[in-house]
């Protein structure tokens, strides 16, 4: 027989469930997918571009986007996920979206892909190429009316975005909503 747990329980629960999201959310917060220095115009890109050479994000169930992303990376060599924080890159990606990225060479970077590059902060940038110059590629946000400062270069470049899990609500909505329906022990990833 099943016994319903207590509410010390349930909280306890809930906490741990908070910190671990709070973690995530953390790095997350590492990976902005925005420039903080944008130049002062925007380049023309086209949408037909950012289709054919970014994935769209697959949607799934708020805590499996990371389980996704880790057995894609398993199972793919050259790859490494992260979590994306932001709204630059909508409607492509929004918010909590967990990309994966294949390490790829400046040379085989066509305009219209996502490219992650370390920004001028340190931290990783997730934006789409939109052209190429004598000094590297510049890129811009989907959602941004500005080009990054930052140009993305062999020595910045991470990779370039091949698969995109997108959770279908937030996960720290979807863990206090199993915690309100009374669940013991939430899902993580």
């Amino acid at each position: 027989m099943h016994k319903k747990p207590s509410s010390r329980q349930v909280f306890t629960s809930v906490l741990v469930r908070v910190a671990v999201l709070s973690a995530v959310g953390l790095g997350a917060w590492m990976f902005t997918g925005c420039s903080t220095a944008p130049t002062s115009a925007a380049v023309q890109f086209s949408p037909a571009a950012v289709a054919a050479q970014s994935p769209r994000a697959e949607v799934v169930a708020p805590f499996e986007a990371v389980h996704l992303a880790k057995q894609f990376v398993a199972e793919n060599p050259g790859t490494s996920y992260l979590v994306g924080s932001g709204r630059s890159m909508l409607p492509l990606y929004p918010d909590h979206t967990v990309i994966v990225t294949r390490t790829v060479a400046l040379a085989d970077l066509k305009a219209g892909m996502t490219a992650v590059y370390v920004g001028d902060e340190g931290r990783p940038v997730a934006h789409v190429l939109v052209q190429r110059t004598s000094d590297g590629w510049i890129a811009q946000g989907v959602g941004n009316a500005t080009c990054d400062a930052t140009r993305v270069t062999s020595d910045n470049l991470v990779g370039v975005v091949v698969k995109a899990y997108q959770p279908s609500s937030s996960p720290l909505v979807a863990l206090v909503n199993e915690a309100a329906a009374g669940s013991a022990v939430a899902s993580l990833p």
